[in-house]
């Protein structure tokens, strides 16, 4: 097979364990250890859990803190998470599988899948890498909803439910036996029984081991935010645990997914039409740090629940981290998408591949992999982030005032926006209304008719009077402002 340069690169890269592997020193694991609980406590993070595999060996496994804050439920390597972005390489797999079988080619235009595409310019391989935006191939801009179209692929040439694949491919093979293929799978029998009645039952067994998730408040306060969505995507959806994602990277190094040479153009960053790589490889990004190639994705709900999952291919060294709040994955973005710029990660890097975290002499990025830069230090980087995401979320914190209940009593009611019906409900004088969808979240006052969530801090609601009655509700996102007219 002729394989291009730089996959041929990648590949002498992942099977090749090196010298410099067997001169590292042992990890100090439970320095380790203390760091991340140090970072989860400076985050506000309530639960997270853990997960360190080289060569296919448990290094590490904890868990830290509360699946569940109010009934003081500890989190361990066993809790049940939404993993968010993670479920994208999953989908990247079974794309490549297609690929590897002949079945799929990744220069097929989605135009053939989706009449949302109006010619044939976008290709599978654009929507893999996140360069379908714009001019396919030309920048690299990440976007979970053109990535999702690969879900109507998947189901047309397989001529199965992406639930089923999932499952059929991952959950069942490899012992997932935690893992749940979107917590709706629980709610009717009948639909899904494609998927077993004794997997049915036990992904209900397995939701009650599932985190409760909460957002970090300006004020240093952790709040309740509310469940994800509940349904199963391309791009996001399936919950898991540290120790069954354990077990899918164990079979992604061994080659029981895709075949080496295939794993390698996934982990080679895609080139952009200029001949310039990008940040993205197939289903992965793909970064330089001190001459060691990280491969690596992050998961992130907005509020509730997010993830990392680190990949050094040349020590065959894993991290998984899994947290019930977006405060893992979010604070690196402060000061770049870098995943470098993570605390968890970058004393996982500094603990357990020190050897590249500590040489001064840490040579050029190749030129087929996007570099941190040969003299970055992660450690500065990282720590500025989780300095600065406070700080911002501190500076964005608002302040809420006391009204009167007979006031308060005056918003109580239905309210019809373009999408669904919304309810503000009074209790003790305090209002709620029920988002997300089948929950609630407290209203809080800034002014006599505007209020703020907690949970959707760019989120601003004013009721809206005509005469002495409230007839609307506005909710302010960002700029972009939805209306619903009272209905009751």
């Amino acid at each position: 097979m002729n394989l291009p340069t730089a996959v041929r690169r990648a590949l002498v890269v992942l099977l090749a364990i090196g010298a410099s592997a067997a001169q590292a020193q042992t990890p100090n694991v439970p320095s380790f250890e203390r760091r991340v609980e140090a970072d989860r406590n400076a985050l506000k993070i309530p639960g997270l859990s853990i997960i360190v595999i080289q060569n296919g060996e448990v290094l590490s496994a904890r868990g830290f803190g509360y699946a569940d804050v109010e009934q003081r439920i500890p989190a361990t390597p066993d809790t049940l998470y939404h993993i968010a972005s993670l479920t994208k390489t999953f989908t990247a797999i079974l794309v490549l599988q297609l690929v590897e079988q002949g079945k799929l080619d990744l220069d097929e235009p989605v135009s053939r899948y989706s009449d949302d595409f109006k010619d044939d310019s976008v290709k599978i391989k654009h929507l893999l890498s996140h360069t379908s935006e714009g001019t396919p191939g030309e920048k690299f801009s990440y976007n979970p909803d053109r990535f999702e179209y690969l879900k109507a692929i998947l189901e047309k040439k397989t001529g199965k439910p992406l639930r089923q694949l999932f499952v059929e491919t991952f959950l069942d093979p490899l012992a997932m036996r935690d893992s749940v293929p979107g917590p709706d799978v629980a709610d009717d029998d009948k639909t899904w029984a494609v998927l077993g009645k004794d997997n049915l039952a036990r992904y209900r067994r397995s939701l009650k081991k599932f985190a409760r998730p909460y957002t970090y408040w300006g004020d240093g306060e952790t709040v309740y935010s509310g469940y994800p969505p509940r349904d199963l995507w391309a791009s996001a959806g399936l919950l898991s645990t540290v120790r069954d994602l354990a077990k899918y990277d164990v079979a992604v190094d061994r080659h029981e997914l895709l075949k080496a040479e295939t794993l390698a153009r996934a982990w080679t960053p895609f080139f952009s039409n200029a001949g310039q790589p990008l940040a993205h490889g197939l289903g992965w990004f793909v970064t330089d740090y001190r001459g060691a190639r990280l491969v690596w994705h992050f998961g992130h709900w907005g509020t509730g629940f997010s993830a990392i999952y680190v990949k050094v291919p040349a020590r065959r060294l894993t991290l998984i981290a899994l947290a019930n709040s977006e405060a893992l994955a979010d604070h690196h973005y402060q000061v770049g998408e870098d995943i470098t710029n993570d605390v968890f990660t970058c004393a996982f890097l500094n603990v357990f591949v020190p050897d590249v975290a500590n040489r001064t002499d840490a040579p050029a990025s190749p030129a087929d992999i996007p570099s941190t830069g040969p003299a970055k230090d992660c450690e500065l980087s990282s720590r500025a982030a989780l300095e600065k995401w406070i700080a911002d979320r501190h500076a964005k914190a608002r302040k809420a005032i006391p009204l009167d209940s007979k006031l308060v009593a005056t918003y109580v009611g239905r309210y019809q926006l373009p999408h669904r019906v919304v309810t503000v409900t009074e209790e003790n004088g305090h209002l709620y209304i029920d988002v997300p969808q089948g929950d609630r979240s407290e209203l809080f006052a800034e002014t006599s008719s505007q209020f703020f969530l907690k949970i959707r801090p760019t989120w601003t609601l004013t009721f809206v009077k005509e005469g002495s009655q409230v007839t609307r509700l506005d909710i302010r996102d960002s700029g972009e402002v939805m209306s619903g007219r009272r209905v009751d």
